[in-house]
């Protein structure tokens, strides 16, 4: 049975990195896991990912044979679509922690257009915001080029402190430069002996 809490994206790409297989090769392997999945959904799956530069897909007749995609670096959207749902596995928090964290890093209202490229069909439990603060928010892109229809939807969460959301930005800084490697995993205290 498929988990629906698993990334099913990062899921397909780990058995890929191994070798190159064929959907049926695919489909069997995720069966002996116990990931059961049709195979015309794993097709569309593997279709979406090769449109999106994930895999790369080669034709050797009578099939297709996929394999990871080298090169595509995720933007900062995707990234922060794995990253809240690593945080938060219940799709509603871990969209509106997406909404948080790009509300701070951004400081101002977030677009449906935006949240729903982290991965994230809606805005969930985010309150939307007054046209007033959505048309200053759509200027704002507008002037940095990106176009936003008059009608699309801003969200906003309260203000409050958040150590999944500061947890999410650490990542995000982290991945983009590669620093990972820097960082301590626990902090190791010395206990001093009494003399």
């Amino acid at each position: 049975m498929f988990v629906p809490e698993k990334n099913l994206r990062e899921l397909l790409l780990s058995y890929l990195k191994k070798s190159e297989t064929s959907i049926s090769g695919l489909a069997r392997t995720l069966e002996e896991d116990g990931y059961k999945l049709h195979r015309l959904l794993l097709t569309g799956y593997l279709r979406a990912l090769a449109d999106l530069g994930y895999v790369r897909e080669k034709r050797i007749p009578p099939s297709k044979v996929y394999t990871v995609a080298g090169g595509r670096e995720r933007n900062l959207y995707e990234l922060l679509g794995e990253f809240c749902r690593d945080v938060e596995v219940d799709e509603r928090k871990a969209a509106r922690l997406s909404v948080s964290v790009l509300q701070r890093l951004f400081r101002r209202p977030v677009f449906l257009r935006e949240v729903r490229e982290c991965g994230f069909p809606r805005g969930y439990d985010s309150l939307m915001v007054e046209q007033e603060e959505r048309e200053e928010a759509r200027n704002r892109l507008l002037q940095a080029g990106i176009k936003i229809p008059l009608s699309e939807p801003a969200y906003r969460v309260p203000e409050k402190r958040d150590d999944r959301r500061e947890e999410v930005l650490v990542r995000l800084v982290l991945e983009r430069f590669k620093a990972s490697e820097l960082v301590m995993e626990t902090m190791q205290t010395r206990l001093e002996e009494d003399e």
